[in-house]
């Protein structure tokens, strides 16, 4: 029996998702745990709340040493006229960062589309959710009050179902 430990990592400036998810090779289940956002106060911004933010993502990184593999988002292209790039850039930092104070050599990082083959942030939720049952039995490290703070958790927890499906089942 092998149980593999997926951490997904969604960065922002605001708030970063995490979540731990096992997945045993034999039996094919899945469990959730470590669950967690960290929030950056709206008094830091700037190169302050990119600091801040690593400096969160650095007090909690020895809980998910364990995790056998980290996916952390990268920001979208850099030259989408959708994102500032102020905005693009302070991600870039946040994430590059987490790589790094997660455990960079078993780091992969992935852009949104590469990931959630530009799939609506809903239906990838909803396919989440279907895998990994209610979001509310999950295991938190920190309970999570706010549904746009949970978004966060989601993405993380999609992002380590992705790299199962490549990695261990052979889906997309």
């Amino acid at each position: 029996m092998e149980i593999v430990k997926i951490l997904g990592c969604d960065p922002s400036l605001r708030a970063t998702g995490l979540a731990l998810v096992e997945y045993n090779t034999d039996t094919k289940e899945y469990k959730v745990s470590k669950c967690r956002t960290l929030s950056n106060p709206q008094k830091y911004t700037g190169k302050d709340a990119i600091l801040n933010m690593l400096d969160m993502i650095r007090e909690v990184a020895e809980e998910y040493e364990d995790a056998d593999t980290i996916i952390v988002e990268s920001p979208p292209v850099l030259f989408n006229k959708n994102w500032s790039q102020g905005t693009v850039a302070s991600i870039a930092h946040v994430s590059g960062g987490a790589a790094a104070l997660l455990g960079l050599e078993k780091t992969f990082l992935f852009r949104p589309n590469e990931w959630n083959k530009n799939r609506k942030k809903d239906v990838t939720h909803k396919n989440t959710i279907a895998v990994l049952g209610d979001p509310d039995t999950w295991g938190y490290a920190k309970i999570i009050k706010s549904e746009r703070k949970l978004e966060h958790v989601l993405d993380a927890a999609s992002m380590a179902i992705f790299w199962i499906k490549h990695q261990y089942i052979d889906e997309e």
